[in-house]
């Protein structure tokens, strides 16, 4: 059951990562908040999420940064 649940964050958080390298930027972060919801969150505020849950201080935000707030 776990890999199941592991499997679908994966599909997820790879929505998010729009370059497919692994990272989500505050930008990439922006733009598909902006698709999918139709509102639009600023630089700032993309920004202050990716910080929040960004473990390593690279600004950006690996799957096993998301995986573990999904945890948390």
């Amino acid at each position: 059951m776990a890999d199941i649940v592991e499997t679908a964050a994966r599909k997820v958080f790879e929505r998010y990562d729009l370059d497919g390298d692994g990272q989500v930027t505050a930008d990439e972060y922006r733009q598909v908040v902006a698709e999918l919801e139709g509102s639009e969150i600023t630089e700032a505020q993309a920004q202050e999420l990716i910080d929040s849950l960004d473990t390593n201080g690279d600004r950006q935000m690996s799957f096993e940064e998301f995986w573990a707030a999904m945890n948390s």
